[in-house]
């Protein structure tokens, strides 16, 4: 009964219910999506940095190190001398070291070459399909980049220079796709896995532009201090050595002049922290970066907007929590004649004034699930956006244990806004009320 009788209240008023309910689920709205942006953001952070300790790589920004080549969503600060890490990589501090190159894509999707402790050891990658490389050019795909560009196992592609939009491509250079992982929640399900080899023969086969990897076949760097003729017979050789096999390319490379993208460093002793770092920075061309130091002064830059979002929606809480107030307490006193003739045909005053709570409930409770649906819907399609401009995974299909608390606190904000016209509902003297209407 008191159900009834407060929903009849509610749709009677169709209008100002609406708003109070619109109101609410706005700031709902601006809490989840805020709440599950921030939320799936952190947790990507968090499982992506596989606790890598250092990342070393070009001079350049730190930041931009850090976002490039562990989360995937920067640009390359440039390259730096495999052979020259060769100090750092084994150094008795140094647990591992996995070397990443960058510098091509497909569909947008990135290249990365690297050895297989990037899978096994560092995001512990299982395969769903078919195996993993074992020479140049092969190719092992993240469940998201096999899904969303439909290759399959033996399928061959070329790959395009640069990190997003090609600036041509490698046509002479094609990868074989040989596996497929299994969906890892992680930074490799978007993908394209390959060795370090796959990158160098791909750069060791065409003439060098500006930003690519400066890979010299021997004869080449023997052949860059003779004369004019011998530098003309040298492309010569470079044209006819397109055709040759990667391994037959990758045989006549100078291991000296190899380069890679950075490396990703793991301590075997806390003493690497004072060690590592001074021994990349002094280094010619190369720079440490530690992942938390500029992840958590990314994470500074971000929370002033995120504060800003979060006191909008208070803001919006307690416009809808005084709407909802001065509606209930004007449909009151339009009503004190009903709630009077109630209470002549027996209607208690805690039952008219549970009724009044009621309202209140009700419309709270409306707008939390429209504010959660909306959220949700809204995470999912801008999700989408996400996907297509980073490749990371967002959903809106998730619930946060939070959202149970801003369930409760709109059963709150209901209860009080409608406390004050309880009351008032509850002390209305019936026989002043019903004199007053008859005169």
């Amino acid at each position: 009964m008191l159900f009834k009788l407060s929903w009849k209240n509610i749709i009677s008023k169709p209008l100002t219910s609406g708003l109070s309910i619109l109101l609410i689920s706005s700031a709902i709205i601006i809490i989840l999506i805020t709440l599950l942006t921030s939320f799936q953001i952190n947790e990507k952070f968090e499982k992506n940095s596989a606790e890598i300790d250092l990342v070393i790589g070009a001079k350049g920004s730190r930041l931009q190190l850090v976002l490039c080549n562990i989360y995937h969503v920067d640009q390359p600060t440039g390259n730096i001398n495999y052979a020259r890490t060769n100090i750092i990589r084994n150094h008795p501090f140094v647990k591992m070291a996995i070397p990443i190159s960058l510098g091509d894509n497909y569909k947008s999707y990135r290249i990365v070459g690297t050895d297989l402790t990037y899978i096994d050891s560092l995001y512990k990658g299982e395969l769903e399909i078919g195996r993993k490389w074992n020479s140049p050019l092969e190719v092992v795909l993240g469940s998201s980049v096999a899904n969303k560009l439909g290759l399959n196992i033996d399928d061959e592609f070329v790959g395009g220079h640069g990190i997003g939009e090609s600036i041509h491509s490698h046509d002479e250079s094609k990868y074989k796709v040989v596996g497929v992982l299994k969906k890892n929640n992680s930074v490799i399900d978007n993908l394209i896995l390959t060795s370090l080899e796959s990158v160098w023969v791909v750069h060791g086969v065409e003439d060098k532009e500006k930003g690519s990897f400066n890979l010299k076949s021997k004869n080449e760097v023997e052949a860059s201090h003779e004369d004019h003729h011998h530098h003309d017979h040298d492309h010569d050789y470079h044209d006819h050595g397109i055709h040759q096999t990667p391994a037959a390319t990758l045989k006549e490379l100078d291991k000296k002049t190899l380069e890679i993208t950075s490396l990703l460093i793991f301590y075997n002793s806390p003493r690497g922290k004072f060690t590592v770092p001074g021994m990349a920075n002094n280094a010619e061309g190369m720079m440490a970066a530690e992942p938390s130091i500029e992840i958590q002064q990314l994470i500074q830059l971000i929370e002033p907007a995120i504060s800003v979002l979060k006191n909008m929606s208070f803001l919006v809480t307690f416009i809808a929590s005084f709407s909802m107030f001065v509606a209930m307490l004007n449909s009151l006193k339009n009503r004190k004649y009903e709630i009077a003739l109630m209470r002549v045909l027996g209607a208690s005053k805690i039952q008219i004034f549970s009724s009044i709570i009621m309202e209140g409930l009700i419309i709270s409770v409306f707008g939390f699930l429209f504010g959660v649906f909306l959220s949700h819907i809204g995470m999912e399609v801008f999700s989408g956006y996400l996907s297509e401009s980073y490749h990371y995974d967002f959903t809106g299909f998730i619930w946060l244990d939070i959202e149970w608390s801003l369930f409760v606190g709109c059963l709150i904000i209901g209860t009080i806004s409608a406390l004050y016209p309880a009351i008032k509902a509850y002390q209305i003297d019936i026989s002043k009320t019903l004199s007053k209407i008859e005169s």
